[in-house]
């Protein structure tokens, strides 16, 4: 695998590990509210389902920033090292 694939693998996990986690803890839409609190809750939501499962515009998830990542780590209460870590873990199929 190279490592545009292994990063675009992380990326994707890492997306998914954070929406498990914030299933577990947050209701519809709220999760992404918290995420962007300077937008409208339901343009956060758009964005939140861009990022998860695909942009309307392109028909490909939109990427996440690094801003964006620790946001997302902040609002669930981890690090986003150790979320890193363990989507990374998942990417190369260790876990």
């Amino acid at each position: 695998m190279n490592e545009a694939d292994f990063a675009n693998k992380v990326e994707r996990a890492f997306v998914q590990l954070i929406e498990e986690r914030a299933e577990a803890r947050f209701k519809k839409g709220e999760f992404a509210a918290q995420l962007w609190p300077e937008m409208s809750p339901k343009a956060a939501a758009s964005r939140w389902t861009s990022i998860r499962l695909k942009a309307s515009n392109t028909g490909k998830p939109q990427s996440v920033s690094i801003a964006d990542a620790q946001r997302m780590a902040a609002v669930i209460g981890k690090e986003l090292s150790y979320l890193l870590a363990i989507a990374a873990e998942r990417a190369s199929g260790r876990k």
